[in-house]
């Protein structure tokens, strides 16, 4: 049912939005993040919350009959990492960890991040297997929240027979994005399913920018919140704020941001299947800041106000207040960034 602006001035579209975002973000967000060990799965998924979450270093087998989850709480927002390196051993109980997953994800999950390491010589069977199943048990839908990242992209940013560096890059990215789409074809994958995922490189903290991007960790970012619900991804938005730049921004603005999130009490990380403390201390390394271009600002307000609109545009007077302030809207959605954030 289509909801009604109180009156017809820019202060009443300001006001519900901020209504519906504190209405309509939810309080929990869930990421899975799967790939073989090793491939940097724990300092991706750190980098794109801004807290160390997950575990880094490599585990003492892969081969778990279990799914691990790692929690902690961000400007009051729950996220939970599940993490799900088996599905890649061979050598596991297939049936118990198949059995594991459905029981511990039952309730979904907002986002799936699958990595595999752009070194990689070859589309290996283990992840060939592993996408293969996780399609099986969760659905061709999975894709639909689905990305895929290439990690260690830094290290195919030179040509090693030192002809043309950014050829070469560009060859070896789509030799995957070729071999993902085909494969997925094999899966039944819907044809506008395969050409809507995200397939982003990513390499390390110290080399941000890459030959196509100027930074790895903004794309990875905006293409995770494009995938997500506008439920979730406000969610995503929520815990991420004080790290995004927008263009334009002050250097003040940024760094205020920064010491705001830095002083927040930082909560104890647990690992549930161990109930044991997975605190991090150090952590400096994780990107303090996520620059955003202007053409991603764009999209990311673009996608807000048009969930919005979904809610307004019914009622009798929303068309003629957004047409009468169309060139304010920009501004709205900017100004009340803290507003509908805290």
């Amino acid at each position: 049912m289509a909801k009604k602006l109180s009156n017809n001035d820019p202060e009443s579209l300001k006001a519900a939005f901020v209504r519906w975002v504190s209405e309509k973000r939810q309080n929990r967000l869930t990421i899975l993040i799967t790939g073989k060990t090793g491939v940097g799965k724990s300092r991706l998924v750190n980098a794109l919350v801004g807290e160390p979450v997950a575990k880094e270093g490599r585990s003492k087998s892969a081969c778990t009959d279990t799914v691990t989850s790692y929690r902690t709480k961000i400007k009051g927002v729950d996220v939970v990492v599940w993490d799900s390196p088996g599905l890649q051993d061979e050598t596991c109980n297939e049936r118990l960890y198949l059995q594991d997953m459905e029981s511990k994800l039952s309730q979904g999950f907002d986002v799936m991040i699958y990595c595999i390491s752009m070194t990689d010589t070859r589309f290996y069977d283990t992840d060939k297997s592993a996408i293969r199943t996780l399609t099986e048990v969760f659905g061709s839908k999975l894709w639909e929240n689905g990305v895929v990242a290439l990690t260690f992209a830094n290290l195919k940013t030179k040509d090693p027979d030192e002809e043309d560096d950014l050829a070469y890059y560009l060859g070896e990215r789509y030799f995957w994005e070729k071999a993902i789409f085909e494969f997925l074809a094999e899966l039944n994958v819907d044809l506008q399913v395969r050409q809507q995922i995200p397939i982003i490189p990513t390499g390390n903290y110290k080399q941000l920018r890459l030959h196509e991007c100027e930074n790895w960790l903004s794309d990875l970012w905006i293409k995770c919140f494009s995938v997500m619900s506008i439920s979730s991804g406000l969610a995503f938005l929520k815990i991420n704020e004080s790290r995004l730049k927008y263009p334009h921004s002050s250097p003040a603005t940024a760094s205020t941001a920064a010491a705001a999130r830095s002083s927040d009490e930082n909560p104890m990380l647990m690992n549930e299947d161990e109930n044991q403390s997975a605190y991090n201390p150090d952590h400096e390394d994780i990107p303090r800041e996520i620059p955003l271009n202007q053409e991603q600002e764009d999209g990311l307000l673009k996608r807000i106000w048009n969930a919005f609109s979904e809610v307004y545009k019914a009622a009798k007077n929303f068309a003629s207040i957004c047409m009468a302030w169309w060139q304010s809207i920009p501004r709205i959605l900017k100004s009340t960034r803290q507003m509908y954030l805290s």
